[in-house]
């Protein structure tokens, strides 16, 4: 009968620290196949609703290790197109899902180069290449 009080003190104390654990684990995220595909058609909408790209760029897969590609965007852009304006309309689509999207500009080429970064690694480069303008002869 003694016992009875230490064992509900016992079962109550792991309760509580199970609760704590369950509350501090984050949560598990398995691999889907489809997201990755979700995530480009995703940056393919937005590369097409830009019209001065529409369908003019290039997307290849790097083959990173047996179970992982990313995928890199080789947009072509002319010198006047705002590299900045675009990528704020992809970081605002790309915020909904968690998903950050930082950038680096390479100087003097006045190229962008936009990671889609996701739980430390890298889903997709976009490549924002400036090209020359052409000049037609009159």
């Amino acid at each position: 009968m003694k016992r009875r009080p230490l064992i509900t003190i016992l079962l109550a104390l792991s309760c509580i620290a199970s609760a704590v654990i369950l509350g501090v684990t984050p949560a598990y995220n398995s691999f889907d196949n489809s997201y990755a595909d979700n995530l480009d058609s995703l940056i393919i909408s937005t590369l097409r609703d830009e019209p001065s790209i529409g369908t003019n760029f290039r997307r290849s897969n790097i083959e990173i290790d047996s179970t992982f590609t990313r995928t890199v965007f080789r947009v072509p852009v002319h010198p006047t197109f705002s590299k900045t304006m675009f990528h704020y309309a992809l970081h605002k689509k790309l915020t909904r899902f968690k998903i950050d999207s930082p950038a680096r500009v390479i100087f003097p080429e006045k190229d962008m180069y936009i990671y889609v970064y996701e739980d430390g690694t890298i889903k997709s480069t976009i490549r924002l290449i400036t090209t020359e303008p052409n000049i037609e002869n009159e």
